[in-house]
């Protein structure tokens, strides 16, 4: 008996071996499974997001390819932030679409037309908001002046800053933002005159000085007014062409020239004088033109200092994607933008990474707010337009500013084409 129980032990073992008893265990074979790449990019930036800072902060994003539309990417996308500098691409937008690329600001020197031969009752100086007016301008109109027969101003020499309205200081600016003193007729550098605050009158002491300086007698003061419809043009300093005044707004980020645009387009859309009220009327009437119904937004100002601004990323994707659209603002807009790791307020962020040369957008910065918006171009060559707001925070913006190179370094790395067991 057990010489028999010994033999079956072996039987059922050899049959075992030979496959012939049971199931043969199952080979794993390596995966073949590819990862969407799609799904990657959103699970890689939402990885991004659980990032400290969020535990008190607020975050808006949109991702959009500008050639299909598809969102690559969204998140808290109607929720409203201030937008701090973002704001600047609406108004180089606008003015773009309202004025052209070629657009020039113009500063005009008249004299009362019916003046005596070698004498003139009034000279006048008229601004029409030139953001990058220089002293040197005004002397060229002294030497046009200088050119004439004119040998003495009997009169007074005349500012008229009649272009824009009166009111120096945007709505929602905190106190030390004031300084700005937004004027039709100024020069950056050159201080308010002393007595009346004024930087009109300012450019008015340097037209008198330079005109006795070359030789032309001034008998009466700089003073306040109106150019009348009969006196007579002498001479009319023309600015740089618009598409080089915005290079010069957004990729430093320039306060002064965003404010000095937003007013001149309430000027030229809704009539002088400029104010910003009518620039902000006139920025919202674009948009309404260009993507129908909006999203909820309000613009006080041209530059983003104003705490009273609002937007979201939702809109400002639909612009991105509007712009990138037109033929004809594309190529001056896109080429104001900061560059990562090269120009501008990117020149330090993105080294080293995928997007440095190749990502292009517009900054933002407040006081606990952070935000980052433009174009990136994909590893297929794909452009992809973007916006992401980050608000509510206390502190440094390093670290919004970090999470914001994350993102677009992903977005620049991005590759519709996967990559197996990645």
């Amino acid at each position: 008996m057990r010489t028999y129980s010994i033999f079956l032990i072996c039987y059922v073992l050899l049959l075992s071996s030979c496959g012939i008893l049971g199931t043969k265990p199952v080979e794993t074979q390596p995966s073949t499974t590819s990862i969407n790449p799609h799904e990657k990019l959103q699970v890689n930036i939402d990885a991004v997001l659980q990032d400290a800072l969020f535990i008190t902060a607020s975050i808006g994003i949109k991702v959009v390819a500008v050639e299909t539309g598809e969102v690559i990417y969204a998140k808290n996308a109607n929720k409203l932030h201030h937008p701090a500098s973002t704001t600047k691409l609406f108004t180089a937008a606008t003015a773009l679409a309202k004025f052209g690329s070629d657009y020039q600001f113009a500063t005009t020197l008249y004299i009362d037309n019916a003046s005596e031969a070698q004498g003139a009752r009034n000279v006048y100086l008229k601004g029409r908001a030139d953001p990058v007016l220089q002293s040197d301008d005004i002397v060229e109109l002294c030497d046009a002046l200088a050119q004439t027969d004119v040998k003495t101003i009997q009169g007074d020499i005349v500012v008229d800053e009649t272009y824009l309205d009166t009111v120096r200081e945007g709505p929602g600016w905190m106190w030390d933002d004031k300084p700005l003193r937004i004027s039709a007729l100024s020069i950056r550098g050159v201080e308010p005159d002393a007595k009346t605050g004024s930087r009109a009158i300012a450019c008015g002491h340097i037209l008198k000085s330079t005109l006795m300086q070359k030789g032309i007698d001034v008998m009466g003061e700089v003073v306040s007014g109106t150019v009348p419809s009969n006196a007579r043009s002498v001479a009319t300093h023309l600015s740089l062409p618009l598409a080089d005044i915005i290079k010069l707004m957004n990729k430093p980020s320039d306060n002064w020239i965003a404010e000095f645009l937003f007013k001149t387009i309430g000027a030229e859309v809704k009539g002088e004088p400029g104010t910003w009220k009518k620039g902000s009327e006139a920025v919202t009437e674009f948009l309404g033109e260009i993507m129908g119904e909006p999203p909820a937004h309000r613009f006080v100002d041209g530059s983003g200092l104003s705490r009273y601004n609002l937007l979201n990323t939702e809109l400002l994707a639909k612009l991105l994607v509007y712009m990138s659209h037109n033929f004809e603002l594309m190529p001056e807009f896109m080429a104001s933008l900061p560059i990562a790791g090269v120009d501008g307020t990117l020149r330090n962020r993105m080294q080293g990474m995928y997007a440095e040369k190749t990502l292009r957008a517009k900054t933002g910065t407040l006081s606990g707010v952070s935000a980052l918006a433009g174009y990136t171009k994909t590893a297929d060559g794909e452009v992809l337009a973007f916006g992401i707001l980050i608000s509510h925070y206390v502190g440094s913006a390093a670290s919004a500013r970090g999470i914001q190179d994350k993102i677009g370094n992903y977005l620049t790395q991005f590759s519709r084409h996967p990559a197996n067991g990645n």
